[in-house]
């Protein structure tokens, strides 16, 4: 047993020693470059172009590939390119209309999206094994509106709310943060937020409204200002 224990503390020793001279060795290397590959939850938040008077948005996904370089000691730029699908909130779709028709709604609703190819400074500051990244980043985004459908019956009447979805680009603008741990000489482990916003405008958005066999257009806000904000992780390829 004392012969058992004695092995298990060797092995501890020469264990903590590895691990001590690894990290050291890879808080010595000077990495420049890096591509990231993340995923995580996107959520609407607000917009510095302003309030969106629809705030039908809900959470969703997020994918994200990046790339950076660092010219100097801290200071180099980055690019990347991201794609969001969130949810539409069907309680908020109905909320208006059963105020004022006390009836029974059925609400249906695609998700929307929010694809971005952003490119800006990046400050990068390394910390032993760690790197902290600060960004701001500018760029265009494209999104595609949801294709929304409420309808009900209303004294035996049917009744049908229908906005078709629709595609616009638009500036945007974005801030982030991420933390990486790296675990050998080309890979790290890394955990980031990002906020991006952009002022959709919607060309001939409209809200198509059937009763019975009668149809109706109605026009909705053309100016849509978003925001989201991303919480994610993933791996970072190190060069």
């Amino acid at each position: 047993m004392k012969r058992l224990l004695l092995l298990f503390g060797i092995a501890a020793i020469f264990t903590g020693k590895a691990s001590a001279q690894q990290s050291f060795i890879l808080s010595r290397i000077d990495h420049r470059g890096f591509i990231n590959v993340t995923a995580g939850n996107s959520m609407p938040t607000f917009s510095v172009f302003g309030k969106n008077s629809q705030n039908l948005m809900g959470n969703g996904q997020s994918a994200q590939a990046s790339m950076g370089y660092r010219f100097g000691r801290l200071l180099g730029i980055a690019g990347s390119y991201s794609y969001k699908t969130n949810t539409i909130r069907k309680d908020v779709m109905i909320h208006s209309l059963a105020n004022d028709l006390e009836s029974t709604w059925n609400a249906q609703a695609t998700n929307c999206t929010f694809q971005s190819l952003m490119v800006g400074p990046l400050l990068s500051v390394p910390a032993g094994r760690f790197i902290f990244d600060f960004q701001l980043s500018g760029g265009l985004a494209q999104a595609k509106s949801s294709h929304m459908e409420m309808n009900t019956e209303y004294q035996q009447i049917p009744l049908t709310f229908t906005t078709p979805s629709k595609t616009t680009r638009a500036l945007a603008a974005g801030a982030g943060f991420t933390a990486r741990f790296k675990l050998n000489r080309w890979l790290a482990l890394q955990a980031t937020a990002q906020y991006i916003t952009a002022d959709l405008k919607y060309d001939n958005l409209v809200q198509e409204i059937q009763v019975g066999s009668q149809l109706s257009t109605e026009i909705l806000p053309s100016s849509q200002p978003t925001g989201l904000l991303t919480l994610g992780g993933g791996f970072s390829f190190l060069f």
